[in-house]
């Protein structure tokens, strides 16, 4: 509170000390100052506040696409390495690469390349290094002599081999080798066959992902520490060296880390994540520059420091309204003496509004602080957040950013949440028991018909259907098949579904057929894949990953899956489940009828 100026009693000796109004000045700019200190520590702290929860978004949003990409790197090379794993059996069942006929091998990797879009090739080499069959040619390989070269011992049998881009065999386009060496019963080395791995189709996928202009992602050979993939595509660093981090290359145990600053290799400010893969020797990295991490960072600083600086200028304005004041007080003073009864009210009325706008001008500073508060705290939060706190303060082009923000994170949500789901299958430890699928499916098909009693539905399942399972796993699996029977067969009158099994070699084998609508068989290729719906534009529902949960729940236990069908003919899907309970985790040729 402003001290008042005490006017001097009637019949006082001489007028008031000329030194009066002196501490009324220093109190006003001392007011000041404590206020406008207190307003800049406030504001320096929401924005160092502000600051670190950006950087620990960015950190937290690297760590989990660093977790997304684990799972996609690990499925895509999965998907080689099975096909690989059929080529080098067909040659080692063989005998040798010699034992196929002109062209036999050539036409066997053309019919598979198809089906691996993350391949740019697959191609097998004799045990001399010498190219014996390219999928992306159209003639067989000639029988050259290799000059150069000399055979290469065998280095490993049973485990696959991530070489340096830029394989021989490969081509000029930049893509990753991925081989296995191939052996007969006997022992013998037979040969070498591989896959290359496309950079051009990791480079479409993690464009769909959604990333900024300068979000990097590598992905490095653990061992070489050497640059494999690196988004947005560089062919000059592919293949360069990637020194990791000093805590991540001392202990290999540890799966994830977070770094921010600079290193040899770019000298640019930026955050850094590294994950590295449980089965294989790689290190996926994602690193966004410090600078884009806090974008909203600096937009909402302006709008904090703006507010700041609109207190400031009041308070200054009022402490120099009242500095002024006070000049003009002590030139009046004279001039006032003789009507010192009547200026002791003046005075008072006066002094009440500067204890009155002081009061004021504090309950402002406290209001405008706490409701800064708030909405900074908030920047934490979801997208629509900040357009409902602030959409009103950006312009058009702000909102839509805000906009495409919110429908992004969306995205990314519902396909991390549908990932994780199909990992889910994948996490789950098998616990292998008698399991009688026939119960199964009856239980499963009389549920839905209690729920849908208006569905006329004529459904069979053939007794005595035993095998060794998960029973949580396959009620699982059957559910999906038999939740899609029931779905596309609804527009038959009636509605038929079979369920039955027959012994199949080693195997046992179960079939799922429906009288629906089908689907062409040119597509079934797509059809155990994730987020794949067939007949999305049918008002069919569904989320897509279904039959790719099926698919993995069958290959945990050993067994294979496929399907036929025909438009309006109906769908079959066959699927083999091991009589003995061992478990094999990469997929299999589907078995001949």
């Amino acid at each position: 509170m402003l001290p008042p100026t005490q006017p001097a009693a009637p019949g006082a000796d001489g007028p008031i000390p000329a030194h009066s109004l002196r501490w009324l000045r220093l109190a006003i700019w001392g007011t000041f100052a404590l206020l406008a200190t207190l307003i800049i520590a406030v504001t320096t702290s929401l924005v160092r506040y502000d600051r670190d929860q950006a950087l620990r978004r960015s950190e937290s949003e690297l760590l989990n696409l660093t977790r997304v990409l684990e799972e996609h790197i690990a499925r895509t090379f999965g998907e080689a390495e099975g096909a690989i794993n059929e080529i080098a059996g067909l040659v080692a069942m063989r005998g040798g690469i010699d034992a196929f006929g002109p062209g036999e091998l050539q036409a066997l990797l053309h019919q598979r390349v198809p089906h691996l879009p993350e391949a740019e090739t697959l191609f097998v080499e004799r045990e001399d290094g010498r190219l014996a069959a390219d999928a992306n040619s159209d003639t067989a390989a000639p029988d050259e002599t290799a000059t150069d070269k000399m055979a290469m011992p065998p280095v490993l049998k049973d485990g696959f081999d991530i070489g340096n881009p830029g394989h021989p065999q490969v081509g000029s386009r930049v893509s990753t080798p991925l081989t296995r060496q191939i052996f007969d019963a006997a022992g013998k080395y037979l040969g070498t066959a591989g896959a290359a791995i496309s950079h051009a189709y990791f480079g479409a996928v993690y464009r769909e992902a959604g990333l900024s202009d300068r979000d990097t992602i590598l992905v490095i050979h653990a061992t070489r520490q050497t640059v494999l993939i690196h988004h947005p595509q560089k062919d000059a660093v592919v293949g360069t060296s990637a020194p990791l981090p000093a805590a991540l290359d001392a202990s290999p145990g540890v799966r994830s880390l977070v770094l921010t600053g600079t290193n040899e290799a770019d000298p640019i400010e930026s955050i850094r994540a590294y994950r590295r893969l449980a089965e294989r020797p790689l290190i996926v990295a994602a690193s966004r520059p410090v600078e884009d991490a806090l974008t909203d960072f600096y937009v909402h600083r302006q709008y904090v420091v703006a507010a700041a600086a609109l207190m400031l200028a009041l308070l200054g304005s009022l402490a120099f309204s009242l500095h002024r004041f006070a000049n003009l007080r002590d030139a009046e003073r004279e001039a006032l003496a003789e009507l010192n009864a009547s200026l002791e009210e003046r005075v008072r009325q006066r002094t009440e509004e500067l204890e009155q706008s002081n009061r004021e001008l504090l309950s402002f500073s406290y209001s405008i602080s706490h409701d800064l508060r708030a909405p900074l705290r908030a920047i934490n939060g979801f997208a629509h957040a900040l357009a409902e706190d602030y959409g009103e303060r950006l312009d058009a082009t702000g909102r839509d950013y805000i906009a495409r923000l919110s429908r992004a994170s969306l995205r990314m949500g519902e396909l991390i949440d549908a990932l994780l789901k199909l990992a889910s299958v994948s996490r789950q430890a098998l616990k292998i028991t008698p399991t009688d699928v026939s119960a199964i499916a009856r239980e499963i098909l009389d549920e839905m018909a209690a729920t849908t009693p208006e569905r006329l539905v004529q459904y069979h399942v053939e007794d005595e259907l035993l095998i060794d399972a998960d029973p949580t796993l396959i009620r699982n699996a059957l559910q999906n098949l038999l939740g899609n029977a029931w779905k596309f067969s609804r527009d038959s009158r009636p509605s038929i579904i079979q369920v039955g099994g027959r012994p199949h070699g080693e195997e046992q084998l179960f079939y799922v057929t429906d009288n629906g609508i089908g689907f062409d068989m040119a597509h079934a290729g797509k059809l155990f894949e994730p987020f794949q719906q067939l007949h999305a534009r049918s008002g069919f529902e569904g989320s897509g990953i279904g039959l790719a949960s099926v698919r993995r729940i069958i290959e945990r236990h050993g067994g294979t899956i496929w399907a036929e069908s025909a438009p309006g003919a109906g769908t079959t899907i066959f699927f083999t489940l091991p009589r003995s309970p061992a478990i094999v985790r990469r997929p299999r040729a589907r078995p001949a009828d």
